[in-house]
């Protein structure tokens, strides 16, 4: 430590008595390396050669893993080990002093000192080895020596950009340093020769709310590309529940992307899709579709799926199934399921995909039909001229209302006299009174008859009295 100027210690205290002049119980150490800021030269002479400089562990390996010359020049803090009293491990102290170390280096403590020019750091007087011989040194306690510590209020903390640490991966130390929001960035594919872990990179950006810069963004969802890429090869033997560890962090929210038709169909062909909606209809085995997993496994955990969700236990099996290339015994073994019930999430998991796939077709068969802004005006139909069925039935019974009017009008100009029945009321009275035949009743109407009028009448009643001689014969 005393060699390393770039490296800090960090003590979490127990309650402290000024009185007293001992120690006070140290709770939590942490150790933390100063790095970044390299040179946009040495970044360019490094990367072209695929060398790295000494030191700089953390902006070396990520300006070659992602070939951005751009990272290295960020200035950032490493911590190399985080160390708690082994009386009070478990109790939270750890997420404690990362949290207050955040806090520090987002110049969220206020500084005694801010407003007064910060005085030169006191140094341990040097003597050379002829001033004093070894037989004239006296031993005796040094004054003048500097403070062992220092509260974070009495000292300038550096500018930082982010905070990363890398460590060895294990689902109990993935769990703590996600807890306290680092996003991992990178993944070794090799074990380490001792310990047979995978060495892992995680960050976690300084005053994040107030940063616009999506660089920590892009790098998450760059590496959860790779991951799932590389989950069949060189991380196919860790646990479910570890890699579904390592793909979820809500630190970062990633948006969902609404699969479109042209994507399905590079993932999916029309044989595949029903196929799909055969087992989910439990029609088929599940060996029918073992070939289609991956490709709905990559689309689930790449954001792909829309608003479609999986419970925890759905996305294990998705994950192992179709990113692992798991068997079905082997990962129920591994989740301690029963086959059965494993198999019965996994149909759920085939009906909500295949409902949410058909959702897109349809969508896209919809926008492809026929619309009011897609259709020529010219070959617009419109048989009731835009009118609504209250406002036709209104005009269909004015036309009508105008249509009887007319033709009374044209009844009332016409000569009806002719059809008008003559005589007077006493002469009907005492026709209708007279005893012989009602079937034919004579009145004196007062005019005479046209002579063709009387010649026909009279042919008629000459007709009539043959038909009634014949009869009585």
């Amino acid at each position: 430590m005393s060699d390393a100027p770039a490296h800090h210690l960090f003590c979490l205290l127990g309650p402290v008595d000024a009185n007293k002049k001992t120690l006070p119980e140290i709770l939590v150490v942490l150790q933390i390396c100063l790095e970044g800021q390299v040179s946009k030269t040495s970044i360019n002479d490094g990367l072209s050669r695929g060398r790295r400089a000494a030191g700089d562990l953390i902006p070396w390996t990520i300006a070659q893993q992602y070939q951005d010359e751009d990272f290295p020049v960020l200035s950032g803090a490493r911590i190399v080990r985080i160390a708690t009293h082994p009386d009070y491990q478990g109790m939270g102290y750890g997420s404690r002093a990362l949290q207050l170390l955040k806090q520090y280096y987002e110049m969220k403590i206020p500084n005694i000192n801010e407003s007064v020019t910060q005085e030169p750091m006191t140094e341990i007087k040097n003597v050379s080895d002829e001033a004093v011989g070894l037989l004239e040194e006296t031993i005796e306690p040094r004054s003048s020596l500097p403070p062992l510590l220092l509260k974070l209020s009495e000292r300038h903390p550096e500018h930082l950009d982010y905070i990363g640490v890398s460590f060895g991966v294990t689902e109990h130390l993935l769990k703590f340093w996600k807890r306290t929001n680092f996003v991992p960035v990178y993944l070794r594919q090799t074990a380490n020769d001792i310990t047979g872990e995978h060495s892992c990179i995680m960050l976690c950006k300084i005053n994040a709310e107030q940063d616009n810069d999506k660089w920590l963004q892009a790098y998450w969802s760059d590496f959860r590309r790779r991951f799932t890429s590389l989950l069949s090869y060189s991380f196919n033997t860790y646990a479910a529940s570890l890699a579904l560890s390592i793909l979820i962090n809500r630190t970062i929210s990633l948006e969902s992307i609404t699969l479109s038709k042209e994507t399905l169909d590079v993932y999916f062909t029309s044989y595949d899709l029903k196929r799909l909606q055969m087992y989910s209809n439990n029609m088929a085995d599940y060996h029918l579709i073992m070939d289609l997993v991956p490709s709905l496994a990559r689309l689930h955990f790449l954001n792909m799926m829309g608003d479609t969700h999986f419970s925890p236990a759905q996305s294990a099996i998705l994950l192992g199934l179709g990113l692992q290339h798991k068997t079905v015994d082997k990962l129920a073994e591994e989740l301690k399921l029963p086959s059965s019930q494993l198999l019965g999430l996994f149909n759920r998991i085939i009906r909500k995909s295949i409902q949410y796939f058909n959702r897109v077709a349809e969508k896209y068969v919809e926008s492809t039909m026929l619309t009011k802004d897609s259709v020529n005006e010219e070959v617009k139909l419109d048989p009731l001229g835009g009118q609504s069925l209250h406002e036709e039935l209104e005009s269909a019974a004015k036309e009508l209302k105008i249509k009887q009017k007319a033709e009374l009008e044209k009844l009332k100009k016409e000569n009806l006299e002719q059809y008008a029945i003559k005589g007077s009321e006493a002469e009907w009275t005492s026709a209708l009174s007279a005893k012989q035949s009602k079937k034919l009743i004579s009145i004196k109407t007062g005019e005479k008859r046209a002579s063709g009028a009387d010649d026909s009448i009279q042919e008629s009643e000459k007709k009539h009295t043959k038909k009634k001689k014949k009869k009585h014969t």
